[in-house]
């Protein structure tokens, strides 16, 4: 009777499957069928074994070659279940998305027709502008501008108006990006640097708009190219006053004017440097100088340092005949004089204190109210 069960099995499944009758799936034939078992050595072909199953009879199953269950409608482990696929997570996405944005494994399940399928699996789309990261390539959003796109300004989903432009984020009304000559992309009737919208913005090479007109750019007066040709360059283009033409240099009366005279460079590039040239009239020449007459001079007196580096320092440097060296001292004849005789103090460093002083306090001065120095060098 078994080789009959065998034969009737394979028949059920069809002739193609003779070999492997026993793993035929009937599970509504009723127990006392030729198919049903109860143990193992009912069941005649080699390597099969009786397989129970839950609420029926056991029936008689010959595992496949690997024991994997496929999707072919067949019970290919004997485990009493066909078509029980593996549990282990499956994605057909790009290597290193999964688990990334909206991207994640599926578990693998039998479909129509015996294709495999992977059930709840999420692969990558195009990104859209939707703050999830729906290529799954760890970033979100990205390639789009919400800066200037009318589409999403700002934020994604903002639409400007047709009447609007998307700037710095914000929906605003049309303003002029090209300051060309000639251009009128807002279409307000004003054109290149005629209009409001161009002002300090690009209007050619090494060109820029500034109070509608296209000039010259400041970095570029010290380049000797007529960059808005208008037949001056540099310095002689009144485009350029006020502006720097180099390092220590800027553009004035349309000539180039040095303005670092402490650098020991000819920065205006007329032949002379610092204090030597004019530019640097009554202008610092460093801590405690200043130019006067095409040369440096000393202006503090007082702090044992040569300021305008002459060789000469405070009062023996004749920059500061008449000048203070300090309270109660004042540089007189190259030298450091007391001035005040009454304040208990050497003011010129001699070493001679108010009426002692005899060659700055001699007698007569006035030391104190109603008081002169004495011809005993004492005051009374």
């Amino acid at each position: 009777m078994k080789s009959i069960s065998s034969l009737v099995c394979a028949l059920g499944c069809g002739l193609v499957m003779a070999v492997a009758a026993s793993a035929c799936w009937v599970p509504e034939l009723p127990d006392s069928t030729i198919f049903s078992c109860a143990s193992d050595e009912e069941c005649s072909l080699a390597g099969e074994k009786c397989v129970p199953r839950e609420g029926l009879s056991g029936y008689c199953c010959a595992p496949s070659a690997n024991a994997t269950e496929v999707c072919n409608g067949i019970d290919d482990d004997c485990n009493g279940q066909k078509d029980d696929l593996a549990t282990t997570p499956c994605y057909g996405g790009p290597e290193g998305t999964a688990g990334k944005g909206r991207c994640k494994a599926g578990t693998p399940k039998c479909g129509a027709n015996n294709e495999q399928l992977c059930e709840g699996e999420v692969l990558p789309t195009t990104e859209l502008c939707n703050r999830i990261d729906d290529n799954c390539d760890g970033v979100t959003d990205e390639g789009f501008d919400l800066q200037q796109d009318v589409k999403n300004c700002g934020t994604c989903g903002t639409v400007c108006a047709a009447s609007q432009v998307c700037v710095a984020g914000r929906c605003t009304g049309r303003v002029q990006q090209v300051c060309t000559d000639g251009s009128d992309d807002d279409e307000d009737g004003l054109a290149g640097c005629a209009d409001s919208d161009c002002d300090l913005k690009p209007c050619g090479a090494n060109r820029i708009c500034s109070g509608g007109t296209c000039g010259e750019i400041e970095l570029k007066c010290d380049d000797n190219v007529d960059n808005d040709q208008d037949g001056a360059r540099d310095c002689a283009d009144l485009d350029c006053d006020q502006k720097s033409c180099g390092t220590g240099c800027v553009c004035k009366s349309r000539a180039k004017t040095e303005t670092v005279c402490t650098d020991t460079l000819d920065n205006d590039g007329d032949g002379r440097a610092d204090c030597a040239d004019s530019d640097c009239a009554n202008q610092s020449c460093g801590t405690g100088c200043v130019c006067k007459s095409n040369a440096a001079a000393e202006t503090t007196c007082n702090d044992t340092v040569d300021n305008d580096k002459d060789g000469k320092v405070d009062c023996a440097d004749s920059d500061c005949a008449n000048q203070s060296c300090g309270t109660g001292c004042t540089c007189k004849s190259n030298v450091a004089a007391e001035t005040t005789c009454n304040d208990n103090v050497d003011n010129d460093k001699d070493g001679k204190v108010d009426c002692a002083d005899t060659a700055d306090c001699p007698t007569g001065t006035a030391c104190g109210t109603g008081k002169t120095c004495k011809s005993n060098a004492t005051c009374g």
